[in-house]
This record gives C-alpha cells, sequence and structure tokens, in this order.
C-alpha cells in the first residue's frame, strides 16, 4: 500500500465511525502507548515492531509512557522484605536529646609500653 492509499482508508473508516480524522501516524503513536501502556512492552520488543534501528531511537520517542513502570515494580516488591525490629531498646531517647559521646580513654592501653612511640600489639 502506499501512503495516499492508507490515507483514504483511514479516512474512509473514521467518516463511517463518525470519528475524527487522523494520520497514519497517529496510528503508530496509538498503537506503541496501547502497547507499553497495557502490556509493558520492553523497549526492545517495541522497537523492533516499530522498525526502529535502535532501541535509543523508541526511548526518544516513548521514555515518558514508561514511567508508570517504577510504581509496579515498587508494588511487587512491597511486602517481600521484612524488617524485624528490636522488641526492647537499652537506649531512652525520646527525640529532644542528643546521646552522650563516649571519648577515648586518655591513658594508652596495657599493649602499649613501646618507647619508640609506635604501637605494637603483643601476642
Amino acid at each position: 500500500m502506499i501512503k495516499s492509499t492508507i490515507g483514504r482508508i483511514i479516512e474512509r473508516y473514521a467518516t463511517l465511525a463518525e470519528a475524527k480524522r487522523i494520520q497514519a501516524k497517529g496510528l503508530r503513536h496509538s498503537n506503541a502507548s496501547y502497547l507499553i501502556n497495557e502490556f509493558n512492552v520492553s523497549v526492545l520488543i517495541l522497537s523492533k515492531r516499530l522498525g526502529h534501528s535502535s532501541p535509543e531511537i523508541t526511548l526518544k520517542h516513548y521514555a515518558h509512557l514508561w514511567s508508570g513502570a517504577d510504581e509496579n515494580v515498587a508494588e511487587l516488591m512491597a511486602g517481600n522484605i521484612k524488617i524485624n525490629t528490636a522488641e526492647e531498646t537499652k537506649i531512652s531517647f525520646n527525640g529532644n536529646q542528643s546521646l552522650k559521646k563516649v571519648t577515648p580513654p586518655k591513658t594508652p592501653p596495657k599493649w602499649y609500653n613501646n618507647k619508640s612511640g609506635t604501637s605494637i600489639p603483643r601476642v
């Protein structure tokens, strides 16, 4: 079929359906949008179906339609990660105070007995 034939077919059926006539590229974009939104088709498959030379071309035009995919992944992950919290805490903290900072001892450890100043642990 040549381009003008497709245009005439679209015009004929749009008239029969009492719908607004659209261009052939509009059908192409509608098909791509439908495949992404309803079937979450991958970029590679859609790129191949549209005849693009690379997936980058497909992403350039349709990347915004995959924005909901992140929410779908989050829903699938929900409940898969188990977080076990401690039943009791050893810290009394009400959120309006700071914890005491532990300072290191001022005297050197017992194993530190080297006169050269370097620390060599005794084994």
